[in-house]
């Protein structure tokens, strides 16, 4: 997952800043060529080693991973399949109600 955000926040930056934007390899100097928006919110997408923070982390994932998606679609004037991204959230947030602790 986190791979595919990766990329995702590559593609947000070229298609803000055209396709030859230098993003280097792997999230090389992230720092330098992301947006501060996306830099403070990445932070968030990672938890520790507890189940509440877990779902925590990954609700943000997939909240950055929405924002940039949304925006490079727009950019590339692609339509963003928002309905199954509604669909798939419901079915995490269902997933997280009937097991919030991960003990199952």
């Amino acid at each position: 997952m986190k791979n595919d955000l990766l990329e995702m926040i590559e593609w947000n930056a070229r298609a803000a800043h055209g396709w030859d934007y230098d993003t280097w390899h792997n999230g090389k100097f992230l720092v330098e060529w992301t947006d501060a928006a996306t830099w403070k919110t990445l932070h968030d997408v990672w938890g520790r080693f507890d189940a509440a923070d877990s779902w925590r982390a990954l609700f943000a994932n997939m909240n950055l991973f929405r924002r940039l998606a949304t925006e490079a679609a727009s950019r590339l004037d692609y339509a963003y399949p928002a309905l199954l991204d509604e669909r798939v959230t419901r079915f995490v947030q269902k997933l997280r109600e009937a097991d919030p602790m991960g003990i199952s």
